[in-house]
């Protein structure tokens, strides 16, 4: 395996209006820069890209966009081009929203940087590597869908914390890296990290709301990077998993980022130290994508711009294979119960979730979360069992990857 890493800032300039919360918060500051993070992999019989951007997510229609003109300024295929948002709440509108209009003036911005990105990782040297998994646990991130005790439940927010002790629920802490180790060495050349956690450390009141920033994901990259590792990072499933102390400002940004790094490192020396146990013996690259149609539902609020007037919609799970790790692109906001299952049900070694991959379509919630209420179930698009025809999908899809590595 052959790889090579890149990083693109995407800062939006001071007086962007900030997407996440409400529609007329424009930024004040630049806290930390905005990143494409990028990784090519290369077997020798196909080449895969996979992008993560620093945004809140992206409209479908020009997620396509961007992986048809990368894939024509590097002779790929669109299908080899994996897109993923880590969902940061400081950054600009970049998906359409009710009485949020996207920065159209900013899409066309992300496109060439994009291709541009995609140019670079395509040309040049690349690093011949061997590939290790690796799982820990980080216990920085919480379910803040709290349980009453008539059934229903609240969405844990800034003006709930005191649920905080309350929030009990099911969470995913597994901390997945890929080591990418030059070859024949124990020279860290890149690591890839899966963590599911919203980046919604910092959003405090006053200025820190109004300030562009990519969150802890931004404190890990950069703590690696002093270190001499680049690092990509990718949102799993945290669709109902947000910060342990969430909205609590950037000390506390920068403490969660820290734990975390430091897990990583302590992974990293492990994984090396017992080499044989964890790498990925000649990983062969695979790709592919299935669409699913999903029932759209009637909710209190308003419906997604893009999807208004809909009673079905096809939306794309993407799928990028590395020997017995495959990493599953999900087309919104996927609870971490139904990510959860992907991985359970899924016939790889290891299992990624890659958070708004291929479109924004809102929360994709469990069945019971509809049942028993609260922000994500309140503004979810699509049917109570539209999560559940997604997951089957993707274990559907799984096993046929595997089959056509392992034959049975």
């Amino acid at each position: 395996m052959r790889i090579k890493t890149i990083t693109r800032k995407i800062t939006p300039e001071v007086g962007v209006k900030l997407a996440g919360y409400g529609p007329d918060d424009v930024s004040v500051a630049i806290h930390d820069d905005l990143l494409i993070s990028g990784m090519l992999f290369d077997d020798g019989a196909k080449r895969a890209l996979l992008l993560s951007y620093d945004l809140l997510g992206i409209d479908a229609c020009n997620i396509q966009r961007i992986r048809q003109a990368c894939a024509a300024k590097t002779a790929l295929q669109p299908g080899d081009i994996v897109l993923t948002c880590t969902h940061t709440h400081a950054g600009p509108h970049t998906r359409t929203s009710p009485g949020m209009p996207l920065n159209a003036e900013y899409i066309e911005r992300l496109v060439q940087e994009s291709v541009a990105a995609a140019a670079e990782l395509c040309s040049g040297e690349t690093v011949e590597v061997d590939v290790l998994h690796y799982s820990s646990t980080s216990e920085e991130s919480v379910n803040r869908r709290v349980p009453q005790p008539d059934g229903s439940c609240r969405s844990l927010f800034r003006d709930r914390k005191a649920l905080l002790p309350f929030a009990t629920g099911v969470t995913d802490d597994e901390l997945a890296l890929l080591l990418f180790l030059e070859k024949g060495t124990s020279n860290t050349a890149a690591l890839l990290v899966n963590y599911a956690a919203h980046p919604l450390s910092g959003h405090a009141a006053g200025r820190m709301a109004l300030t562009i920033s990519a969150d802890y994901p931004g404190v890990i990259r950069g703590a690696l990077a002093e270190m001499g590792v680049a690092c990509v990072f990718t949102s799993g499933a945290c669709g109902d998993m947000s910060p342990r102390d969430f909205e609590a400002g950037f000390e506390r940004t920068r403490e969660m980022g820290l734990s975390i790094a430091r897990e990583i490192v302590k992974s990293c020396a492990d994984a090396i130290h017992h080499r044989p146990l964890h790498t990925i013996p000649a990983p062969r690259l695979k790709t592919s994508s299935v669409m699913v149609e999903l029932g759209m539902r009637q909710t209190p609020h308003k419906r997604l711009p893009l999807y208004a007037g809909m009673e079905k919609v096809s939306l794309e799970l993407q799928f990028l294979a590395l020997g017995d790790v495959c990493f599953v692109g999900v087309p919104g906001e996927l609870l971490a119960e139904p990510g959860l299952e992907i991985k359970w049900h899924s016939p790889f070694r290891k299992t990624f979730i890659l958070y708004n991959s291929t479109a924004y379509i809102s929360y994709l919630c469990h069945a019971n979360a509809f049942v028993g209420g609260g922000y994500e179930a309140d503004t979810a698009q699509v049917e109570p069992r539209a999560t559940l025809k997604l997951v089957n999908a993707a274990v559907d899809e799984l096993f046929k990857l595997k089959d056509e590595e392992h034959p049975r």
